[in-house]
């Protein structure tokens, strides 16, 4: 071997090439952080060419990916460890920040899980306890019954805000670890957008965990966390982008709408508070009411026959014009901070 070749990392240039595709990085902003032009960059895409080894280093703590990867005889595979039930078209990839945030949060559903082991718990009964044939009515009865989720429960509620914090404090009681974040651990620098990922679950009957989005907006952190509740009781662990204002392109996101739905805004307590035939007022009122967005009300409005077609696109589009002037997540950093553990990790932590 040359003394020149000593300090060269003989990577494979096609996991190059993956990284660079993927990496979610412009080649001029790359070429730029390493300090070498764009053509020495793709040099290193051929078998002819390889980087010093500070250069490689450099190049994969840049992507974001193992040094090791660099090394290996094929791309690794993109494909995310959740079922993902998001309907994005073939062009998407996964950011490298959806990536980290999903493998960081598998890495700690991995030590609550070690702890229920050694504290010897037994495996929750309701996790799973429903599947696609159910009913929607018994799934999301389940779901407030296990969590308590009674008039008197929401008549505490203040805002859209603390019916998040009081949904998953009574999921943590269940013992369901709840998770809401929109950043890599605590690196506010490494964000995942709302509009990739809205929230996931992990239906594991020993340390079922849910994860919900907290760059999002309130409202529909309230939906999101109870849909991903139905993912826990049907026993179908996977990553979602929970829509209020339509049904669901699959079954699986179509049962859990319907669940999320029932769960957040029952069927009989609806049609009891519905008065009159002024929609709009119905709307904002039993939004504050059951501390929904007005999607999730005019959904059920539609579904249970208060308002037509026409009337329910008119109503939608006024309630979409509100969200644009409002502005999405927010609200203390050292909450937001106790709020990414989960309450129950947070607790064990804390007595450490």
């Amino acid at each position: 071997m040359a003394a020149a070749d000593i300090d060269l990392a003989f990577v494979n240039p096609r996991v190059v090439s993956w990284a660079l595709k993927n990496g979610g990085v412009s080649r001029a902003a790359l070429a730029g952080k390493l300090k070498v032009s764009v053509d020495q960059l793709a040099a290193w895409e051929k078998p002819d060419s390889h980087p010093t080894f500070p250069k490689a280093q450099l190049l994969a703590k840049t992507l974001r990916i193992p040094f090791g990867y660099l090394f290996l005889p094929e791309p690794p595979s993109l494909e995310l460890p959740l079922p993902d039930f998001r309907n994005f078209d073939a062009t998407y990839r996964p950011s490298p920040n959806l990536r980290e945030l999903l493998n960081d949060v598998l890495v700690k559903q991995d030590w609550y899980r070690d702890l229920m082991r050694e504290q010897k718990a037994s495996k929750l009964k309701f996790v799973g306890s429903f599947d696609l044939t159910a009913d929607v009515g018994d799934v999301a009865s389940g779901i407030r019954n296990t969590l308590g989720l009674t008039p008197a429960f929401r008549s505490k509620v203040k805002d859209w805000a603390d019916h998040v914090s009081r949904l998953a404090k009574a999921a943590e009681e269940a013992r369901i670890l709840v998770m809401r974040s929109s950043v890599v651990g605590n690196l506010t620098r490494l964000s995942v957008s709302y509009k990739e990922m809205q929230g996931f679950a992990i239906a594991d009957d020993l340390a079922p965990l849910v994860f919900v989005n907290s760059g999002d907006f309130k409202a529909p952190q309230v939906f999101t966390l109870a849909h991903e509740l139905a993912h826990i009781w049907i026993g179908q662990s996977g990553i979602d982008n929970p829509d209020e204002t339509k049904p669901g392109k699959n079954a699986v996101e179509a049962f859990s709408n319907r669940v999320a739905a029932e769960v957040l805004v029952p069927h009989d307590e609806f049609l009891a508070e519905w008065r009159g035939s002024d929609a709009q007022a119905n709307v904002e009122k039993l939004a504050r009411e059951f501390w929904v967005s007005a999607f999730v009300v005019l959904r059920r409005a539609r579904d249970l026959g208060k308002i037509g077609a026409a009337e329910y696109e008119a109503l939608s589009k006024s309630a979409a014009a509100k969200v644009t002037k409002a502005k999405p997540g927010g609200g203390s950093y050292y909450r937001n901070v106790n709020a990414r553990m989960g309450g129950r990790l947070r607790t064990r932590c804390s007595a450490r």
